[in-house]
């Protein structure tokens, strides 16, 4: 009986192995799949060697010849998309709609996957459409956004003036002002500085730690209870609870009609009164919870970048502040100078070409057995998007690994090749705060050249070299801003 019950372990065992390590009938081509680590070991040596797994997995990409990657995490088989048409169709198509049902989403989402951002299906489609409405009924993308947007650059620019003549980075006023204005739209109210301070260190660390993929903690949950630390666990219940704080509380205002302001929260308490199904204060949470997370680094990030650029390159700078001076002098830049400043609008959209902050988006699930390239993608398959290589792909771009502004000038002096850019995604799933991060990029940057000179603060200029983790980051550097006038 004994010996019986060992052969039938044995059995299972070969079996499971088998399973693991078997691809699908037309897989997409890539590395071996080993039992329990599926590709993994192979994916981090190459995202170590080359930097970032973007690039890892762009270098696998093409040992493999194929602009649909295959690769396994643990145990969830992954399908890696490069090429702008297959990254379109992912972008457009209703059967890759789909977010996975993983771990580590559930976990960003305070343990359910509700929300805007990795909800699908009925509730993803039902809250989106209400969140746009309603952001947008309280001013989100209008007359009253700009006002916001040039108060905050207005208190940014009285931020730099009080520490002119020393050097600082600008990291934490930029990231603090995006941080405000969406929340003044979402609750009616500014975000305490401390508090918010220690909120953004926490995001910092969570987008070097982590891949789009998930990590460790994705493909072994189990993990968490061994090593709590360093698989990232502890980081993430840190940040939730630290958001989960702020919300409740703002929540809390609102219920007691302490916050006078017009906002989405009052917006959705109302509306919960109605449909009370799917309208629930968990479900209000996780947004709020996504408008927080999805702005918080990723426009500040560009204008890092940008305001490094300029540091960087003294005759760009020049260029700029010319081009500005000569156009609107100095008048307070508002949207509708973006066609008059064509160089300047030029230059921001090499900036996010060039130092694209979402490299790796995703991640998709296909709603259905999907065909590409030759190759079918299985049902559920969750699918992460290469956008970092389109930016880079010499097809499109003329010589990519260069900074030009220029090659978004057309002869006419007019904005060109705008169209094969995809910073804030594209489709149903397009980013929904685009309009604000759009705003805010141009009108704060455009705010800071009018009145600052930027200069290196110790001599030697910093690295343009970015940190690539779920986004992409500026190296901590500092500058000084010595005013024109």
């Amino acid at each position: 009986m004994c010996l019986l019950t060992c052969f039938l372990l044995v059995i299972v065992a070969v079996v499971y192995v088998i399973q693991t390590v078997t691809k699908p009938k037309n897989f997409p081509p890539g590395p071996k799949w080993y039992p329990i680590f599926g590709s993994s070991a192979f994916v981090q040596k190459m995202a170590k060697k080359y930097g970032s797994q973007w690039k890892g997995l762009s270098h696998i990409a093409k040992e493999y010849s194929t602009k649909v990657l295959g690769i396994k995490l643990g145990s969830e088989p992954i399908v890696v998309v490069f090429g702008e048409n297959n990254i379109r169709r992912v972008f457009t198509e209703k059967e890759f709609e789909g977010r996975p049902d993983s771990f580590f989403i559930k976990l960003r989402c305070l343990g359910k996957r509700m929300g805007i951002t990795f909800a699908d299906g009925t509730l993803w489609r039902e809250h989106r459409q209400f969140t746009v409405k309603h952001l947008k009924n309280v001013g989100f993308g209008k007359t009253a956004m700009e006002a916001e947007i040039q108060n905050e650059m207005q208190s940014i620019l009285k931020y730099i003036s009080e520490h002119k003549n020393k050097s600082f980075s600008p990291k934490h006023i930029l990231a603090t002002s995006v941080i405000n204005i969406l929340w003044k739209f979402t609750a009616g109210e500014r975000i305490k500085e401390e508090r918010l301070k220690f909120l953004l260190d926490l995001l910092k660390a969570r987008s070097e730690a982590f891949s789009m993929a998930g990590g460790w903690l994705n493909q072994w949950p189990w993990i968490r209870f061994f090593m709590p630390q360093r698989s990232g666990f502890t980081l993430i219940k840190k940040m939730n609870q630290q958001i989960s704080d702020i919300i409740e509380e703002s929540i809390m205002k609102h219920k007691q009609n302490i916050t006078a302001r017009r906002d989405f929260i009052y917006s959705f308490l109302e509306e919960m009164k109605e449909n009370k199904e799917t309208f629930t204060e968990e479900q209000l949470k996780v947004i709020c919870l996504d408008i927080l997370i999805a702005g918080s680094q990723t426009t500040s990030n560009v204008l890092e970048f940008a305001l490094l650029k300029v540091l960087r390159d003294k005759n760009i700078q020049e260029k700029i502040y010319n081009e500005i001076f000569n156009t609107i002098g100095h008048n307070m830049p508002s949207w509708t100078d973006t066609s008059r400043l064509v160089y300047t609008m030029a230059f921001l959209s090499e900036i996010q070409r060039y130092f694209t902050i979402v490299p790796i988006a995703g991640p998709r699930r296909a709603l259905d057995n999907i065909h590409m390239d030759g190759y079918v993608i299985p049902k559920d398959t969750t699918i992460l998007i290469s956008v970092g290589d389109v930016h880079f792909d010499p097809n499109v771009w003329e010589e990519p690994e260069k900074f030009m502004p220029e090659r978004f000038i057309d002869s006419k002096g007019n904005l060109k090749n705008v169209e094969h850019m995809y910073p804030f995604g594209s489709g149903r799933r397009r980013c929904p705060g685009d309009s604000l991060a759009k705003s805010f990029i141009f009108i704060v940057f455009v705010g800071i050249m009018q009145r600052f000179r930027i200069e290196c603060s110790n001599g030697v200029l910093p690295s343009e070299k970015p940190i690539i983790g779920l986004i992409s980051s500026a190296r901590p550097y500092t500058a000084e801003f010595i005013s024109r006038q």
